[in-house]
């Protein structure tokens, strides 16, 4: 029989070693990020307990592991599948394609995009409709339901189990019932309520038709999970118009009389005709491979992939990011604005907590002579985000950068405008977990007129903005500089 002595010796040693396990796993998997490695290891030293637990919650993501298993589902969409249809459709889109353009004959910035992402496509001959706030998106997403012939394909970090969430679901079983093929992805984390309130599950069994998946799922034993999460907002239909941009499935974009007016949402979403839809398409099935552990041959239908049809004159670069599907691209789409930008920068974002690396470019770029502005909301709904945020502000502005407050309701804008030339938009915020963890979903428009209906909302967004001022930020409290000091030290998971 054990003495109480003896067991308390064997938990200490328990502890201990289980202690060095986490400290070696530190050191194996974050030897490129010694920063983050040391202040893990302290933080583990200090509090054991909490340091450890904290540690499998948000310090270990699993990034490689995950791109294994990404990449491994997701093999060429041209030589995977061996439909005759699929091949022909190939051959038509590319006419569509501007790949073969010598690289002398574009400009600067589309030959560093060219380069930092050489699997991506570019494609002329769509047309872009921009909608301002769920009051515009949701209507034209569900008219593009309802007239669905074939299949609808959405996917969404948060789905609420609300009047816009409801309604939406409704209508897709109604398009199931009718033999329409429909398939659902979401976030375990962003969906999390839906998911616990079995709002998913009622459908999946009223509908064999209305396939409705975690691309991820929360497990209590992998608590890591969490760290990889899929941000991205798509919804296409029949492989015709795709819905992309900023808009979760939440009634929080609708305005709503009963609540303060700044809880309501702002945000821009686009409705996209033309070739590029065919690269979003492309991208869901990706995920759908991962997600249900299927082959990409055996989810992919003829009718998916229809005709390549001009519609419009914008030429759109579709930049998927996250590991095991263009690792750092949104870092890379960031640092090439940065880098690429001749007279201004134009970054509207919710959540403005960026790398040293995107800081640094942005200063050079403003010490060159480009006029950088940064469109941030004045109130936050992540009041950590925010202060970490403000613990740069007096660095950039400083170096010549520009940052402004929208008023009025919560901005969950997420658009970038360079020189006037090229822009990006999609789910992409400005921050490390977008940069890194997150996967994310922008297109990149390199020419067309959607250019100037960017540049004429972002104008709008300015002129509604409070410019910051260097003054203030000098001379602020020294208790507020404690408190933005200590949130930006969590600048890796925020």
């Amino acid at each position: 029989m054990l003495t109480t002595t003896t067991i308390w010796i064997i938990s200490i040693a328990s502890l201990v070693i289980g202690h060095v396990v986490v400290i070696i796993h530190i050191l194996l998997t974050k030897h490129e990020e010694p920063v983050s490695a040391v202040a893990w290891i302290m933080a583990i030293i200090l509090s054991p307990i909490i340091g450890v637990s904290c540690y499998l919650l948000f310090g270990i993501n699993r990034l490689h592991k995950m791109g294994r298993r990404i990449r491994l589902s997701a093999d060429l969409f041209e030589s995977d599948v061996d439909k005759d249809e699929i091949r022909r459709f190939v051959r038509e889109m590319k006419s569509f394609t501007l790949s073969t353009i010598p690289d002398e004959k574009n400009p600067a910035f589309r030959r560093t995009l060219n380069n930092i992402f050489p699997q991506t496509t570019v494609t002329d001959g769509n047309a872009i409709q921009l909608l301002k706030d769920g009051s515009m998106a949701y209507p034209e997403m569900y008219a593009a339901i309802k007239n669905a012939d074939h299949s609808i394909h959405l996917q969404s970090y948060i789905i609420m189990n609300d009047k816009v969430g409801r309604k939406m679901f409704e209508l897709l079983a109604i398009k199931a019932e009718s033999g329409v093929r429909v398939k659902v992805i979401y976030d375990g984390v962003g969906s999390m309520k839906s998911m616990l309130s079995s709002f998913f599950m009622r459908y999946t069994r009223r509908h064999p038709n209305l396939q409705i998946r975690a691309f991820s799922k929360i497990n209590i034993f992998i608590p890591w999970r969490i760290q990889l999460r899929n941000h991205r907002k798509l919804l296409v239909i029949d492989g015709k118009v795709a819905f992309i941009g900023g808009i979760n499935i939440s009634a929080g974009n609708l305005p709503n009389k009963k609540v303060p007016k700044r809880r309501d949402i702002h945000d821009l979403h686009c409705r996209i005709n033309g070739p590029a839809v065919t690269e979003l398409q492309k991208n869901f099935l990706r995920d759908w491979t991962f997600t249900t552990k299927k082959e990409l041959k055996s989810v992919i239908n003829a009718e998916d992939f229809q005709e390549p049809v001009a519609c419009g004159n914008n030429r759109i670069r579709i930049v998927d990011s996250g590991p095991g599907q263009n690792y750092k691209a949104t870092e890379k789409m960031f640092l090439a604005a940065a880098a690429t930008a001749q007279k201004s920068i134009i970054i509207m974002t919710p959540y403005f907590v960026p790398n040293h690396n995107f800081v640094s470019a942005l200063s050079m770029a403003a010490a060159r002579g480009v006029e950088v502005s940064i469109i941030v909301p004045e109130k936050n709904d992540n009041v950590v985000v925010r202060a970490a945020s403000h613990s740069i502000y007096k660095l950039l502005m400083t170096c010549g950068i520009k940052i402004y407050e929208k008023h009025g309701m919560f901005s969950h804008i997420k658009a970038m405008l360079i020189d006037d030339k090229w822009s990006s938009m999609g789910s992409s915020n400005c921050d490390v977990r977008s940069f890194k963890l997150n996967y994310e979903l922008d297109f990149c428009v390199e020419a067309g007129d959607f250019i100037d209906t960017l540049r004429q909302q972002l104008n709008d967004e300015l002129k509604q903005s409070v410019k910051i001022s260097l003054k203030d930020e000098r001379h602020k409290n020294v208790l507020i500089k404690l408190f933005e000091n200590i949130c930006s030290l969590f600048t890796p998971i925020l």
